[in-house]
């Protein structure tokens, strides 16, 4: 990922999590406990996340256009349980997480 982190570091930052170490942030970033893997792009600035879905291998192209598609709204943020749609993509987005950390 470094290459791409690199072409769009004036604009995103780029963070990985070790799944295995990590494993309760999953369900935050709307990915499924126990799969191996997976690719998840939150927005700091409102909350809203967007858990990658499609049935492609992640690899580079893939993460870009990914990325592409969610700056053109072609990817609607993620509804995790409890929370309604069009309010953010997560508790604290919407008042209702701790805002401490």
């Amino acid at each position: 990922m470094r290459p791409l982190a690199r072409k769009y570091r004036e604009y995103l930052s780029f963070t990985t999590i070790d799944a295995a170490e990590y494993e309760d942030m999953r369900a935050a970033l709307g990915l499924r406990r126990g799969d191996s893997g997976g690719l998840s792009v939150q927005n700091p600035k409102n909350g809203e996340v967007f858990p990658y879905s499609g049935a492609d291998a992640i690899s580079l192209p893939v993460v870009e256009q990914f990325l592409v598609d969610i700056i053109q709204g072609k990817i609607k943020a993620w509804v995790g349980p409890g929370l309604d749609s069009g309010t953010g993509g997560s508790a604290a987005a919407q008042g209702k997480g701790h805002d401490e950390l």
